[in-house]
């Protein structure tokens, strides 16, 4: 009976048929050998790293899958736009009711409210910003609803009214007005300016916060210099510093 053939027993005797080259070849000798023993630990050590190296990388990014998935972040969040006194020497006016806030000088302040006082056209709010001194203040408004050279915000229901047509309501419609569009925190606005006196000029912008219209005014004259060095640059600058969350 012939004996079994495997595939493996096939194998081994076509292998062991092929022939060999010299032994010398194919056996390093001891010089050799020892040459070689650095280079083999190097390439070890190289791999080694490597390995390493795969592995720290992965795990990073398995923990940094982990974290997105989590919900937590390491990149800083970026916080509502607040107006800030980046070189000191100014105050900043926040009003965290109706998401806006203002710089203003170190010396200007908010005026008080006054005992009695009603807020004009159904404000909702109104804050005056000025550089008089209370007496000087108390005194100069009784004599107008806006003091000359100070910066008044209001905060009104919009009701659906455009900045256009409301100011045509504040005046801008029955005097000979300037208009433009221009940009206030970040935010379309509507600017108007006129005549309310021979000698005092409103200027007014107005923004439409959804449902909220924010009014920004303020009275220049007579002259171009009000009280205590006050310009209309220096009211120019408070207006545009305002920030709108």
């Amino acid at each position: 009976m012939l004996p079994e053939l495997s595939i493996e027993r096939i194998f081994r005797r076509e292998i062991d048929s092929l022939p060999l080259p010299p032994e010398r070849s194919w056996i390093p000798d001891r010089q050799t050998a020892r040459r070689s023993i650095p280079l083999t630990a190097l390439v070890l050590a190289a791999t080694v790293a490597l390995v390493l190296g795969a592995v720290v990388t992965a795990r990073d990014v398995g923990d940094a899958a982990a974290t997105g998935r989590r919900g937590v972040s390491t990149a800083p969040l970026l916080n509502a736009p607040r107006p800030t006194c980046l070189r000191g020497g100014c105050n900043v006016y926040r009003s965290d009711a109706f998401g806006y806030g203002i710089v203003i000088p170190a010396d200007w302040r908010v005026a008080p409210p006054l005992r009695g006082r009603t807020l004009p056209g159904g404000a909702l709010e109104r804050v005056d910003l000025t550089r008089q001194t209370p007496d000087e203040w108390i005194l100069a408004f009784g004599a107008s609803l806006i003091v000359p050279w100070d910066v008044v915000l209001e905060v009104h229901e919009r009701r659906d009214v455009l900045a256009m047509d409301w100011a045509r309501a504040d005046g801008c419609g029955v005097n000979p007005c300037v208009t433009g569009q221009t940009t206030i925190g970040g935010s379309p606005a509507y600017a108007a300016s006129w005549a309310v006196s021979p000698s005092l000029r409103m200027h007014a912008y107005y923004v439409e916060r959804g449902e909220r219209m924010l009014i920004l005014r303020y009275v220049t004259g007579p002259g171009s210099e009000g009280p205590h060095g006050v310009t209309e640059r220096t009211l120019e600058q408070i207006v545009g510093s305002i920030a709108l969350d």
